[in-house]
């Protein structure tokens, strides 16, 4: 089993606050490692990242539709999930592409079956 590395990557638009979506990054995965890339900002971690990921969708008791979701868009040892931005301003998850603009790209990479698992069970507490 390898330890989950987490890449969040958000393209950001001229009419944006790259200041703003760093700040919602930080507070919504506390210990992330973050850089800019041209029009993208790009953060990384590993299981704090995970654990700050599976805390959300306890708290928002969605863990069922984030099990099916993760399970349907996993490939091999990876799991890539979309993030609407607007939720994650006032701390809470919402996955989808339909926003105004695109999506927060959540990419899972490793022990993916223990993510799996640990939603799995939270999903069965709920």
């Amino acid at each position: 089993m390898s330890s989950p590395k987490v890449t969040v990557t958000v393209r950001v638009f001229p009419t944006e606050s790259e200041d703003r979506i760093v700040k919602v990054l930080e507070e919504t995965f506390p210990g992330i490692q973050i850089e800019k890339r041209g029009e993208y900002i790009v953060g990384k971690g590993g299981a704090e990242l995970v654990d700050a990921l599976v805390d959300m969708i306890k708290k928002e008791k969605i863990a069922a539709r984030a099990h099916a979701l993760f399970k349907k868009r996993r490939r091999g040892d990876t799991v890539v999930i979309p993030l609407e931005r607007d939720p994650l301003t006032v701390k809470r998850i919402s996955f989808g592409e339909d926003g105004e603009f695109p999506p927060i790209w959540i990419e899972i990479r490793g022990d993916v079956d223990e993510v799996l698992d640990r939603l799995r069970s939270t999903a069965d507490a709920e």
